[in-house]
């Protein structure tokens, strides 16, 4: 079978079961598929999600402030889940859309799209402990119409595994404090999931570090260029870190490959939050 055409059936996949099942059987598989580059590269018009989700602006999604009732708890588990959901595609089509790249290059994404089914899939199960499920509540397209618009390989790891998805790291350990300062039943294994998520996630930033130097090199843009040459693709695709967002972790960001100099750069004010849409 062809890695393509697999990856696009992920992609294309009517429910979110089918999308799961079918990202992780590409995985297991991996080795014994054939890679045809020449195949037409298809767009999607829609995300899988649309189809079982209500879509609307940002600032309309619940995001439970307060964790005290089930309600409230559900609405920051589908708030979390829907972000794991949409990853699983932001990695299927970092594999799919871009051609002629190491073999290794489509292993980590597939391995990323393997492991946000898991976080994913860890999220819907405590979704059902409190009486809901994923598509029960609103939920953005910002990651989705991101992904979209960003058709070159160099822009579109700046501004997804390196922008959009080191957010995560930042945000993280904020949702884990709120989370632990809660009562309900959900604490505990909602905070395994967290800690899970999180130290996946420098992984999955780590590899899209190491892609972007390796587009860099190939490029031919020097190492010294290359914090400049990230921060110029970031204000082209008007990134701007979310309001959760209250400083970044250094920490985590420096493991995952981004350098002291990027770190000083995407603190200027520049990328300050305006009012989501």
């Amino acid at each position: 079978m062809d890695f393509f055409s697999l990856v696009y059936q992920a992609l294309s996949a009517k429910n979110a079961q089918e999308k799961c099942d079918l990202t992780k059987e590409i995985f297991i598989h991996f080795d014994k598929l054939s890679f045809n580059h020449s195949t037409a590269i298809l767009t999607l018009g829609q995300p899988t999600f649309a189809n079982f989700c209500q879509i609307a602006p940002r600032h309309k999604i619940p995001q439970g402030k307060y964790l005290k009732s089930d309600l409230n708890v559900a609405h920051l588990l589908h708030s979390v889940a829907h972000i794991e959901f949409c990853a699983i595609d932001l990695a299927l089509d970092c594999a799919y859309r871009f051609r002629n790249m190491p073999k290794s290059y489509y292993f980590d994404w597939i391995e990323v799209a393997k492991e946000e089914v898991e976080h994913f899939s860890h999220l819907n199960e405590l979704l059902g402990f409190v009486g809901f499920k994923y598509g029960d509540f609103l939920v953005h397209d910002l990651l989705f119409s991101s992904m979209q618009k960003a058709n070159l390989l160099l822009d579109r790891i700046a501004l997804v595994p390196r922008g959009m998805e080191a957010v995560g790291l930042d945000v993280n350990p904020f949702l884990c404090a709120k989370v632990a300062q809660s009562s309900h039943k959900i604490k505990a294994p909602l905070l395994e999931v967290l800690k899970i998520i999180y130290n996946e996630e420098i992984s999955h930033v780590s590899k899209g570090n190491k892609w972007f130097h390796y587009i860099c090199e190939e490029a031919k843009i020097p190492p010294k260029k290359r914090a400049t040459t990230y921060i110029e693709i970031l204000k082209k695709h008007c990134f701007s870190f979310p309001k959760a967002n209250s400083s970044l972790n250094t920490e985590a960001r420096l493991k995952a490959g981004f350098s002291k100099e990027e770190l000083e750069l995407l603190s200027d004010s520049t990328f300050t939050s305006s009012n989501p849409k």
